[in-house]
């Protein structure tokens, strides 16, 4: 073999083994030249890759990219292109690193020589780093705590953006300072500790208070971790949990813990718990007392062992029961030693066991007892009878109360009659003389309102009494309750009738006076009229203007008379109504209909507001009057050259119906004329023709419904008319 052969074999030699790849492409991209490295480095042979483009196999979000520096490459002797996607045999995308060498002058080469190297790891090792610093960063930064990390002097490096709200300075004022800075003077020593032992590579908690700018002290929970680096502490980071609201919550409860102590140590009853296994986890003073042991005694003893007789009993049975159900027990039992004596329990669950309560009811069941059999006596009268304990608490109703008032005897007990039978019209003044006769011993005697226990009201006649003990002292109280229910109705009806017969005794004097003074006048006319006519002669040609005068004042004196028979049929029928369930959106649309002849003609609008489901009890035809007489005077006091806007709303009340009428007509002082605007023949527009009747009719018919009606009104701006209907509406 020659030197050439050696030299040739030499460098294929070098070029299949290399750990780059060395091509030549021409200035389209074309594959003139594949090195053998190829094979081990993208899986092809040479001869798969000569004479093809080299875009072919590269990414398409890379082409354009590389595209772009292959042209580059025209002026250019040596350019790195950055790194790209390369397809190897297999399919899979490995990243590379290309230098293209310009060689297309050399006749040798003729175009451009390719130094390509399969970064793949490094790119993937790259991105795995990133993606683990974004990680980092993202936990660092984002953290719903105060995360920070101190150089190894203790100074503030990186903080989040959760530490200024902490702490309370801004994210300059922190960056930079010593960590002693925000530390309060209590804490010091305790963080320096955290620190040192986190230079020497352990990792701990604390708990610490910090101090904000505003003096205001915030206790932190810190987990505190070294940084290493190739085995050297780098830094410290530390996150911070915000805990005072869980110390002021320890406080709280430790506080309340030891109220609750307080408390059931200065209860005169027995109370004791036990856990799982039946040993005293806690008893109050008045227990011990009652037992004549003592807390060392008790606690952590099984109450089965120092107690033996109560085994077997309802006690031992209940307290089983209670760990098995987790519900709560009461009920009453005789000591085992004394048939006479009672005791009565509570006992409930705690989830570490049960709490017992008990209490001597001995004396209280031996009045019991006699209550009884005084029972008998008291249940067989129709009176009501009540018996309560010193503090007002019921402790017997006979069956005539049960019957009366709905309140059985389980309802009353231990409960205070005015709990019961109290109601919104039920008078204070009433229940604060009972308890002012009380409080000084003394009986009590009147009449009250009550309620059943259906809601119903029922009225009784009243007499309360004290009863003392041998020494003096209240121990009772007897309530006799007489029903006067019948009579109190018959007061209030007879109360009504007058305030009725007084209302339209006066009603009837006003009415009287405004005919009287409407009849006097035409009636003077006729009589003079007349007399005139009679020596008038009828050819004269005054006798012709005289009789049509006459004529006039006739005329003006029926339609006073009518008027009056109208007014007197709306008050005689007003206890007699039709009445009926009216549709007021029906009856207001009828209305308008009627009127349209005349707003036909005038510029206006009408802003409606019903409700088409409402029906309110009523009369149908009084309701068609008043929408009637109310909106025709809207129309005929309108402002003249003036759009008239017409507004008519309803709402629905708690106990019938509210109606508005607006108009923006001429209006006029209501405090001027307001004792007269719904008097009979009042005209307050002597311009405009009328007789005054209508306001007094619409007064008259929202009355005669058991309603009333307002007026608001302003010269120049209108008139609001504000009606409310009482009855069941639907």
């Amino acid at each position: 073999m020659d030197s050439s052969e050696q030299t040739r074999n030499f460098f294929l030699a070098l070029l299949e083994n290399s750990t780059d790849l060395l091509s030549i492409i021409d200035a389209q991209g074309n594959y003139q030249f594949v090195g053998g490295s190829v094979k081990h480095i993208l899986g092809f042979t040479p001869d798969e890759l000569v004479g093809k483009s080299a875009f072919d196999f590269i990414h398409p979000e890379d082409k354009e990219n590389a595209r772009t520096f292959l042209q580059k490459a025209a002026s250019t002797k040596v350019l790195v292109i950055p790194i790209f996607r390369f397809t190897n045999k297999q399919g899979n995308w490995r990243w590379v690193e290309t230098t293209l060498t310009n060689m297309v002058k050399d006749a040798a080469i003729q175009g451009y020589v390719t130094n390509t190297r399969d970064v793949t790891e490094r790119v993937e090792e790259e991105q795995r780093k990133k993606k683990s610093q974004a990680h980092y960063e993202s936990l660092f930064y984002n953290h719903p705590d105060a995360v920070f990390e101190l150089d190894r002097e203790g100074f503030m490096r990186k903080i989040n953006k959760r530490m200024p709200s902490i702490t309370g300075y801004t994210e300059e004022e922190i960056l930079g300072s010593h960590f002693r800075k925000f530390v309060h003077n209590d804490y010091l020593p305790v963080a320096m500790d955290a620190f040192l032992n986190a230079l020497g590579g352990i990792a701990q908690h604390i708990e610490i208070a910090v101090l904000k700018p505003t003096g205001e002290l915030v206790d932190l929970n810190i987990a505190i971790v070294p940084v290493l680096l190739e085995g050297h502490i780098e830094s410290i980071q530390c996150i911070a949990n915000d805990i005072t609201l869980l110390r002021k919550y320890d406080t709280f409860l430790k506080e309340r813990s030891e109220q609750l102590n307080s408390i059931m140590e200065r209860i005169p009853e027995s109370f004791y718990a036990l856990d799982t296994n039946w040993r005293f986890t806690y008893v109050n003073s008045f227990f011990t007392a009652y037992t004549k042991l003592t807390r060392e005694e008790l606690l952590g003893h099984s109450i089965w062992e120092l107690f033996p007789n109560t085994l077997g009993s309802k006690f031992h049975h209940n307290c089983l029961k209670v760990i098995k159900t987790g519900l709560p027990a009461n009920f009453d039992e005789q000591y085992s030693e004394d048939k006479d004596a009672t005791i009565s329990y509570h006992i409930f669950p705690t989830g570490k066991g049960v709490g017992v309560h008990f209490v001597d009811i001995t004396e209280k069941k031996r009045e019991l007892d006699k209550l009884e059999k005084l029972s008998l006596v008291a249940s067989k009268t129709t009176t009501c009878v009540m018996l309560m304990n010193s503090e007002l608490q019921i402790e017997w109703v006979n069956e005539a109360f049960e019957k009366l008032t709905q309140f059985s005897l389980e309802d009353c007990l231990h409960k205070y009659p005015w709990d019961l039978l109290t109601g919104p019209e039920t008078q204070a003044r009433t229940l604060t003389k009972i308890q002012k006769q009380i409080s000084r011993g003394k009986p009590f005697r009147g009449e009250i309102l009550n309620y059943k226990k259906s809601g119903e009201k029922v009225w009784f006649n009243l007499e309360i009494t004290p009863v003392h003990n041998n020494l003096g002292r209240m121990v009772k109280f007897i309530a006799i309750r007489t029903d006067i229910t019948e009579k109190k109705i018959k007061e209030a009806e007879l109360v009504h009738v007058t305030q009725d017969l007084f209302q339209q005794n006066h009603d009837l004097q006003q009415f009287s006076y405004m005919v009287s003074h409407n009849l006097r006048a035409p009636a003077a006319n006729v009589l003079g009229l007349t007399e005139i006519l009679l020596v008038m002669d009828k050819h004269a040609r005054m006798f012709d203007e005289t009789l049509r005068k006459l004529n006039q004042s006739v005329a003006t004196l029926d339609q006073v008379i009518r008027d009056m028979n109208h007014i007197l049929t709306i008050r005689d029928n007003s206890y007699a109504q039709n009445r009926d369930y009216v549709n007021i959106t029906q009856v207001c649309e009828e209305v308008l209909e009627s009127l349209q002849e005349k707003l036909y003609y005038i510029p206006h609008t009408i802003s409606a507001d019903l409700d088409e489901k409402i029906e309110v009890w009523s009369n149908r035809a009084y309701m068609y009057e008043i929408f009637r007489n109310l909106l025709s005077n809207a129309i005929k006091f309108r402002k003249p050259n003036e759009v008239l806007k017409l507004e008519i709303r309803m709402k629905r009340q708690k106990n019938g119906v509210t109606i508005l009428v607006k108009d923006n007509g001429i209006g006029m002082d209501v405090h001027a004329v307001e004792n007269d605007i719904f008097k009979l023949y009042m005209k307050f527009h002597k311009a405009y023709e009328g007789r005054g009747i209508g306001l007094f009719l619409v007064k008259t018919y929202v009355n005669a419904l058991g309603g009333s009606i307002k007026v608001k009104s302003e010269p120049a701006i209108g008139t609001t008319f504000k009606i409310k209907l009482k009855g069941n509406a639907k």
